[in-house]
């Protein structure tokens, strides 16, 4: 089964555990990978305009620290450990692509034509999206099965962005819980249909990075079993009804104030 990876940035920690794993598999061929730009204007107004002030952290994390800012945490279980338990050794999705002969595309946005015609060329089955900004229609029908997303929440309840935050917010921290939703994207913020969901365990001391922390390697494993089971024909598919949940959006710092406080008596 042939499949493609989009990746937000050349080292997403993310997206090279993925392709690392999915060249060792049997019966799957990743094809192609494309790595949006981050020196682009248009995609630096539009996340000012998503994250805010938050931005500046966003670029700290990915293009200054990388890797290392996963260093020091308490949690044995994130991407970092997962790197380190796998043996990664490439830096980035170029050295992955090198050392496969993978077809490799920098592109300026996922939905502009070159990269599109880039994607139809590689004639994936599945394309795994792993960060770098919305889809849309055309990029959409490229791939047979469908463009697979992994969301760090649960769907259909929780869509959109802080998820995390917004389910402590509501006191549904024990009622509906943490993870992950693996699902194929639509033109909709994550309204697509379901294939996984993975609920994590609420840990004594748990806060919102470690929770996260243990989403984002949960996220890895959903979408490796979700190519797994595409490929072997053993997934079931569900279909989201759009009013059984409801789009959240970026968090105003007051009320990220009332979720930590929510989130710490939950976890004692």
């Amino acid at each position: 089964m042939r499949t493609a990876i989009l990746a937000p940035i050349h080292n997403s920690l993310y997206a090279r555990l993925l392709a690392s794993a999915l060249v060792e598999e049997q019966g799957i061929e990743l094809c192609g990978i494309a790595v949006r730009s981050h020196w682009n204007l248009k995609r630096a107004r539009g996340e000012f305009r998503r994250d805010g002030t938050r931005l500046v952290k966003k670029v700290i994390d990915k293009y200054l620290l990388g890797d290392d800012r996963f260093s020091g945490r308490l949690s044995p279980e994130n991407l970092y450990a997962a790197a380190e338990k796998a043996g990664l050794g490439y830096k980035s999705l170029k050295d992955i692509a090198r050392a496969h002969q993978i077809s490799y595309r920098q592109v300026a946005d996922f939905n502009h034509p070159d990269s599109i015609a880039f994607l139809r060329d590689q004639a994936p089955r599945v394309i795994l999206f792993t960060g770098g900004g919305l889809i849309r229609k055309d990029l959409l029908t490229v791939p047979v099965l469908g463009v697979l997303n992994c969301h760090s929440g649960i769907l259909p309840k929780y869509r959109g962005m802080d998820v995390v935050e917004w389910t402590a917010v509501e006191k549904n921290i024990r009622a509906v819980g943490f993870g992950a939703t693996l699902h194929f994207m639509d033109s909709g913020v994550d309204t697509g249909p379901i294939l996984l969901t993975r609920l994590i365990d609420l840990l004594p001391g748990d806060t919102f990075t470690l929770i996260r922390d243990r989403i984002e390697a949960l996220m890895l494993e959903l979408m490796l079993e979700g190519v797994r089971g595409l490929r072997d024909g053993n997934l079931s598919i569900t279909r989201q009804e759009m009013d059984a949940g409801r789009q959240y959006y970026v968090m105003h710092p007051r009320i990220h104030a009332f979720a930590q406080k929510n989130m710490g008596e939950a976890a004692r």
